[in-house]
């Protein structure tokens, strides 16, 4: 298995123009997936969906995620970071643009969401790699950190942007705005990306190699990759299903308007995307990664009963900030640690696996939301069982041991 050894090596700063590029793409896939989780009443009432035909615009994503996630892992480590990023961009950008054909479609919309939703997993799972490949050790959570921000970036414009668009403008310039800056995102990542830099910044140490399969059959006999496996599938899981819902949970629980709820969106978003560059770094500068993922476990119980219980919007404005800088910005570690513990070789696997056992969690987390609503007629069952899931995050954190440098 190819090792990575820290040794003094030359870096360049073309990587930050690289990392950069691929921000743009990795928002775009962001703002696409909750492109309607902010405006969900207004499908409703003015395009007469149901709420359950609007949450599937949305959890298609991680399903088709949970299928292509370890074959997009593979893809990245074996063609490199540019060629499944790049397809990527591809898809995202063609299928942008089929949904103008007949925005009030509904099976127009679905299939537009389908095929944006099949180059996620290659732009997502290609992170690790593409730090692995510019980025030197120490700059490890950093990089990733900062990858993760632009999925807060997109995730702050399809939920915060969105309704005012709607608001202002009206349902279809909002898409063909989007759509315009999802074509450009082809021609920006394939003028401005390299394949890889002209001196590495990081030298692999080849000991033996092994098949991708033997590898992740290696990778699921270590005890720390699995229960961070089990910590992963809980928050990306737990995550989906609060963004998707959230407009409909503050509209019915505590009576805040969907502009308001969209700003609780934005500042929820927006306070993890500052935490997806403070955590990292201070993470890296510690050299620490196990008190984090207990910080953001605890956290996420106390966030969701406030959730619950808090009456205000100012109250749940500021809770939003709070979830979203400890807890939401701790996927750059994961995806860190996965990388250290699974080695540079299996980067983008590792990421893949990750990412597949949180997006199937989301695939049936997000629908089991509204299920739970429906049933008990109320979102507090449905939230109860979110703080439950994230006891069992805080368990399987204190199990986990700190990855060996």
């Amino acid at each position: 298995m190819n090792e990575v050894v820290a040794v003094n090596v030359k870096t360049t700063k073309y990587r930050w123009v690289v990392l950069l590029v691929y921000m743009y793409v990795a928002a775009l896939t962001q703002l696409f997936w909750l492109n309607f989780a902010g405006i969900d009443t207004y499908m409703e009432t003015a395009l007469h969906f149901s709420a359950m035909k609007v949450g599937m615009l949305a959890a298609v994503f991680p399903f088709t995620f949970l299928i292509l996630s370890i074959p997009a892992g593979v893809v990245s480590d074996r063609k490199g970071y540019k060629f499944s990023v790049g397809l990527g961009a591809i898809l995202t950008g063609v299928f942008a643009a089929v949904r103008l054909f007949s925005p009030y479609s509904y099976l127009m919309l679905f299939v537009s969401q389908f095929g944006i939703s099949l180059g996620q997993p290659f732009v997502l799972n290609a992170i690790t790699k593409l730090s692995v490949t510019w980025f030197p050790e120490n700059e490890d959570a950093t990089a990733v950190g900062f990858g993760s921000l632009a999925l807060f970036l997109g995730m702050i414009v399809g939920l915060g942007l969105t309704p005012v668009l709607v608001k202002d403008f009206g349902f279809v310039k909002m898409l063909w705005v989007y759509s315009a800056f999802a074509v450009l995102g082809i021609p920006l990542f394939y003028i401005f990306t390299k394949d890889k830099p002209d001196f590495p910044p990081r030298i692999e140490k080849t000991d033996f190699e092994v098949s991708y399969v033997q590898g992740i059959k290696n990778l699921s006999k270590i005890r720390d990759f699995i229960l961070l496996g089990f910590v992963a599938l809980i928050g990306i899981g737990v995550f989906n299903g609060i963004v998707t819902w959230l407009e409909k949970i503050l509209n019915e629980l505590h009576g805040i308007s969907m502009l308001k709820a969209g700003n609780i969106s934005s500042i929820l978003v927006f306070s993890g995307m500052l935490g997806c560059i403070v955590i990292p770094m201070l993470s890296d500068k510690l050299r620490k990664r196990k008190p984090f993922l207990i910080v953001a476990s605890a956290v996420g119980i106390f966030s969701v009963f406030v959730l619950l219980r808090g009456q205000t919007y100012s109250v749940q404005f500021a809770n939003a900030a709070v979830f979203g800088f400890f807890a939401i910005s701790i996927l750059p570690l994961l995806l860190a640690m996965s990388a250290e513990i699974a080695g540079s070789r299996f980067a983008g696997i590792s990421a893949a696996y990750l990412q597949l056992l949180g997006n199937g969690a989301a695939v049936l987390i997000v629908p089991l939301i509204e299920v739970l609503h429906r049933v008990s007629g109320g979102y507090a069952l449905p939230l109860y069982f979110i703080v439950f899931l994230f006891f069992v995050a805080l368990f399987l954190a204190l199990l986990i041991r700190e990855p060996k440098k």
